[in-house]
């Protein structure tokens, strides 16, 4: 208590002593550790964009053309759309990627033995 009215009216200020400073730094050097790790995990999860450049598909020209040409070229241009989507190979399909770096981890097994544990009880 005298302490802290000496270090309030500032006539006598005291040194932190050596235990509280290994503890602070301790508790820094934890947490950095603790930011680095998250940020390896966050890098390793998350997702790889690739962007493929766009491709330009023709425009239909809305003129006075017979209807079976225009019905072509729009047969073609789905043709087209259809050979994009395919060639897409993450759209609409899980990362099995997760999945083999939690076998490798040993999460998978864990959730699977608590999903057990609950089918169980």
């Amino acid at each position: 208590m005298t302490r802290f009215f000496l270090r309030l009216f500032g006539i006598r200020d005291f040194e932190p002593c050596s235990s509280c400073e290994n503890l602070k730094e301790q508790l820094r050097y934890e947490r950095d550790n603790n930011l680095r790790l998250t940020d390896t995990l966050v890098r390793i999860v998350s997702p790889k964009v690739v962007e493929q450049p766009p491709i330009e598909i023709n425009q239909i020209a809305a003129s006075s053309a017979l209807f079976s040409r225009r019905r072509a070229a729009l047969e073609e241009r789905d043709r087209q759309e259809a050979m994009i989507k395919k060639s897409s190979t993450n759209l609409g399909k899980p990362d099995d990627s997760i999945r083999k770096l939690e076998r490798e981890v040993g999460i998978a097994d864990y959730d699977n033995s608590i999903q057990r544990a609950e089918e169980g009880a």
